[in-house]
C-alpha cells in the first residue's frame, strides 16, 4: 500500500471513528425502534462532542432538542448516521454534500442485499461528488469506547479494552458485545461493515494500526472486494499487532448465504485461506475460536512450542497433553534439575513429571511455587495452568497464585477452569488478572497454538 493510500485511509477513517460532532437522521425516542436505540445509546455513552438529532416529526427526543432537517443545523457536522427507510437516503445524502458532512454511516437496509444495487450505486455517486466516505449501509454502526462513542443499536453496553472488532454482520456485533459483557473482555472500537458500499476491511486495518488503544484486531469476514488491497493491508498491520480473521462463506451454501446477507461474493475457500495466511493472518474456524483467540493475545508471543501443564487433576492434565501434541505443539520432559526441584516439596504422590500433577489438594502456596520453577525452566516456552473443582481447595488461591506468576514472567501463561459455580470466583480473578481462561482441554490447547510465531 502506497503512503498516500495509506495516509488518506488512516485520515478518512480517523475522522469518522473520532468525530467532533454527530448527526442522527431518523433520530427516535422509542428505544424499540433502531433510530431510538441509537438516539439513546449515542447520548448515555459518555461521548464529549457534540450530538445533533434530526426527525421532521419530534419537537424532542429524550428532552434534547430536535432539528427537522439536517441542513437547519447551526453548526458543522462531521459524520451523519442515517437511520431511514432505504428509498430516503439518496435524499439525506444530498443535504449531507450540501452540509459538507465528511463522512456518513448508512444503518439503513434494503440495498444490494436485497438485489437493489442500483439504489446502493445511487447513494455511492453522491457521496463521492460531496467527498464523503461510507460505513455501510445495513450496517448496526461503530463504537469507539476511548470516546465513550456509541452509534449502535445494542443493548450490551460495552467495556473499554484493547481488542477492535470488524464485522460485514451487525448481529455478530451484537453478540459479541453481549458475550465480552458477560466475560469482562473490553474492546477498543466495534466497526460494522454491512454491504461495505464504499469503506472496507483494509481502510478500517489501516486505522487501527496505528490506534493506541487497540492492541488486537478480529475480523468476521465474508466476502472480499478487492483481495490484492486487503492482502498488502494485513501484510501491512499484522508485523505490528495480531489480526484474527473468521471468514465466513468457505461452502457453497456458505457463499450462496453470504451473497443474500450482506451481497458479498465469499470466493474460493483454500485460494483465500491461503493468501490470508500468507499476508499474516492467523485464522479461526467458529466465534467460539474467534473468542478464544481475541483473549489469548494478552500474553506475549512465543518463538517455541515447548508447553509445560501443571494441574491439580492428572486426567485433565493428560487430556491437554493429547490436545496440545494434537495441535502441532510439543510436552517435553522437563530438566532432571527441575524435576528434583519440583520433587523436593511435592507430595510423593504427585508426579513432577511434564504434565506435572499436583494432586487435589494443590493451593495457593503449592500453585506459586510450581509455576515459578516451571517459568524459571529455559525448556519451556508456553504454560497452561489447570484447576478443577474437588472439594480440596477453594478457586480462589490458585487463581491469585497464576496472576501473580502471570505479572512476573515474560512467558505466555493460559488457565484451564473446569468446574461450574466453585470455579466463579476463580475465573473472575484471572479475568481482572489479566489471564486467559478456558474451560476445555481443547480451547486452551488451540488457544495456546496462536501463540507460536
Amino acid at each position: 500500500m502506497s503512503n498516500y493510500h495509506f495516509e488518506q485511509a488512516l485520515f478518512q477513517m480517523k475522522r469518522l471513528v473520532e468525530p467532533r460532532s454527530v448527526a442522527i437522521v431518523g433520530a427516535s425516542g422509542k428505544i424499540h425502534k433502531v433510530g431510538g436505540a441509537i438516539t439513546r445509546n449515542a447520548l448515555e455513552g459518555g461521548y464529549g462532542g457534540k450530538i445533533y438529532l434530526v426527525n421532521p416529526n419530534a419537537k424532542r427526543i429524550f428532552g434534547k432538542r430536535v432539528y427537522p432537517n439536517l441542513e437547519d443545523i447551526p453548526n458543522d457536522v462531521d459524520v451523519v448516521e442515517i437511520v431511514v427507510s432505504a428509498p430516503l437516503v439518496p435524499m439525506i445524502m444530498e443535504q449531507a454534500v450540501r452540509k459538507r458532512v465528511k463522512g456518513a454511516i448508512i444503518i439503513s437496509s434494503g440495498f444490494a442485499e436485497v438485489g437493489r444495487d442500483e439504489l446502493q450505486n445511487q447513494v455511492v455517486r453522491i457521496a463521492e461528488k460531496g467527498g464523503i466516505r461510507i460505513i455501510g449501509p445495513n450496517c448496526f454502526g461503530l463504537i469507539n469506547t476511548e470516546l465513550g462513542l456509541d452509534l449502535s443499536f445494542t443493548f450490551s453496553k460495552p467495556l473499554k479494552g484493547s481488542i477492535a472488532f470488524i464485522s460485514q454482520s451487525g448481529a455478530l456485533c451484537c453478540g459479541t458485545l453481549d458475550w465480552a459483557l458477560q466475560n469482562e473482555v473490553g474492546f477498543s472500537k466495534f466497526i460494522n461493515l454491512g454491504n461495505k458500499c464504499d469503506l472496507d476491511e483494509t481502510d478500517a486495518l489501516v486505522y487501527l494500526k496505528e490506534d493506541r488503544q487497540t492492541k488486537v484486531i478480529a475480523i468476521y469476514l465474508e466476502g472480499i472486494t478487492d483481495g490484492r488491497k486487503l492482502f498488502e493491508a494485513i501484510n501491512f498491520v499484522s508485523k505490528k499487532k495480531p489480526v484474527i480473521i473468521l471468514k465466513a462463506g468457505v461452502t457453497e451454501p456458505g457463499a450462496r448465504a453470504a451473497l443474500s446477507h450482506t451481497g458479498s461474493i465469499a470466493g474460493h475457500v483454500e485460494i483465500v485461506q491461503g493468501v490470508l495466511k500468507q499476508a499474516g493472518a492467523i485464522l479461526v474456524e467458529d466465534v467460539e475460536e474467534l473468542f478464544d483467540s481475541i483473549q489469548v493475545f494478552s500474553q506475549p508471543r512465543s518463538s517455541g512450542r515447548n508447553v509445560a501443564i501443571i494441574s491439580n487433576a492428572g486426567g485433565l492434565a493428560v487430556l491437554t497433553a493429547d490436545w496440545c501434541h494434537k495441535l502441532g505443539l510439543s510436552v517435553p520432559k522437563l530438566p532432571s534439575q527441575t524435576i528434583e526441584e519440583l520433587q523436593s516439596f511435592l507430595p510423593s504422590i504427585a508426579s513432577p513429571f511434564n504434565p506435572i500433577d499436583m494432586t487435589g489438594d494443590a493451593d495457593y502456596e503449592r500453585y506459586k511455587r510450581v509455576l515459578k520453577i516451571v517459568s524459571e525452566t529455559k525448556a519451556v516456552d508456553i504454560i497452561i495452568s489447570i484447576f478443577v473443582a474437588q472439594g480440596l481447595v477453594t478457586s480462589d488461591g490458585p487463581a491469585k497464585a497464576i496472576v501473580e506468576l502471570n505479572n512476573l514472567s515474560n512467558k505466555p501463561l493460559l488457565a484451564y477452569m473446569m468446574g461450574g459455580n466453585s470455579v466463579i470466583n476463580g475465573i473472575r480473578i484471572l479475568h481482572y488478572g489479566g489471564v486467559p481462561v478456558y474451560s476445555s482441554a481443547k480451547r486452551v490447547s488451540r488457544a495456546a497454538t496462536k501463540l507460536v510465531i
